[in-house]
């Protein structure tokens, strides 16, 4: 005798892949530049500390700025 409340049977959820993950990667990517722009600017530091200078390092709007004064 079957029951008329029988469970439906299980099916998976499907992936769904959504416009959003390319705006993910795209902040992904920024932040990397940030990153190696900023590595950059502390090799140089280090350079000037090495070579007897005092660097000073800026954040602007077009990137790190870095000056070396001996």
């Amino acid at each position: 005798m079957a029951t008329a409340l029988a469970a439906p049977a299980y099916e998976a959820p499907a992936l769904a892949w959504s416009t959003e993950v390319a705006e993910r990667a795209e902040v992904v990517w920024w932040a990397v530049y940030v990153g190696f722009a900023f590595a950059v600017a502390m090799a140089y530091a280090t350079y000037c500390t090495a070579v007897g200078g005092s660097p000073e390092i800026s954040l602007t709007w077009r990137g790190f700025k870095v000056a070396c004064h001996r």
